[in-house]
């Protein structure tokens, strides 16, 4: 079986026995909602596992010459390509369960986000302006980066907003009433994994403040320190 670091065994007779496996499980799923490979490339994998099977019994035969010995490494080379685009062409989309991979001879996806540590560094964000009653969120970080947002595990931005309205002007809905002070005071929330974010505000926002503050948090509870509010203009 493969080891824990690269799916493909590291002698020719692992490999032509996972591509005998792979045939056999293949010819059992394909077809269903699991797998739907074309029939050539079936067709393909089959007829390099036989030619690997022949050609390797030769090589390690006392009849080897250096003419069989290229051949080999020629063929084995077709069919771990081929088998690598099977791989990635298929067995991905769509995933294949747990049982599949075992029986495919392949390392079991670990699924499970690891959450790291509670986060410590603190974020800044650069504002910018897309297009009317759009602002731009560029996230950097004021102290560590040990602790970034990351789309592999729960890391990600917190994000709270809301807006004031000039004075003299009633606000509505959600809007802010007052300057705010702290981020709870902020109503809108969201949080986010990008390093930048566009919020659209409502086209009668143009000309209001947006009060912002931002964290980290990592999916379990964990936050690290809010920044400084900041705010901007709405365009």
């Amino acid at each position: 079986m493969s080891d824990g670091v690269h799916w493909l065994p590291g002698n020719r007779e692992g490999q032509l026995n996972m591509a005998k496996v792979w045939i056999t499980v293949t010819s059992r799923l394909n077809g269903t909602n699991v797998l739907a490979i074309p029939a050539i490339d079936i067709t393909e994998l089959t007829t390099l596992t036989g030619s690997a099977e022949t050609i390797l019994q030769a090589a390690l035969s006392n009849e080897r010459t250096p003419i069989i010995t290229a051949e080999c490494q020629r063929i084995f080379g077709e069919l771990v390509q081929k088998m690598r685009y099977i791989k990635d062409r298929y067995f991905k989309t769509p995933p294949l369960v747990d049982e599949d991979y075992r029986a495919l001879l392949l390392k079991v996806p670990d699924h499970t986000r690891t959450p790291r540590g509670i986060p410590r560094a603190q974020i800044t964000a650069e504002i910018g302006r897309s297009g009317t009653a759009m602002l731009i969120l560029l996230y950097g970080y004021a102290e560590g980066t040990e602790h970034l947002a990351d789309p592999h595990t729960d890391i990600r931005y917190q994000v709270r907003y809301g807006v004031l309205p000039p004075p003299g002007t009633p606000a509505t809905g959600i809007e802010l009433t007052v300057h705010p002070t702290t981020p709870e005071e902020l109503p809108i929330v969201f949080a986010s994994k990008r390093r930048k974010d566009i919020i659209t505000f409502n086209p009668g926002d143009s000309g209001k403040t947006a009060y912002f503050c931002i964290r980290l948090e990592n999916g379990v509870g964990g936050y690290g320190p809010w920044c400084p509010l900041f705010s901007a203009i709405i365009p």
